[in-house]
């Protein structure tokens, strides 16, 4: 427990879901993120990715 931050990655839609704990400490959706996105993350600060780089794919 304790985690912060979930990445669910669907590789058929080629898409990022981004789940952050709330006020509540409840997972909710934060952000889906489609291929043609950058991937970033408030819980890491420095990281920063092409999701296109998930599926092998040119942005």
């Amino acid at each position: 427990y304790g985690v912060q931050e979930y990445w669910i990655v669907d590789r058929f839609a080629q898409t990022v879901e981004a789940y952050r704990r709330d006020e509540m400490g409840r997972l909710t959706l934060a952000q889906t993120y489609t291929r043609d996105d950058e991937l970033t993350s408030p819980l890491l600060p420095d990281f920063a990715c092409r999701v296109a780089a998930f599926f092998g794919v040119s942005p």
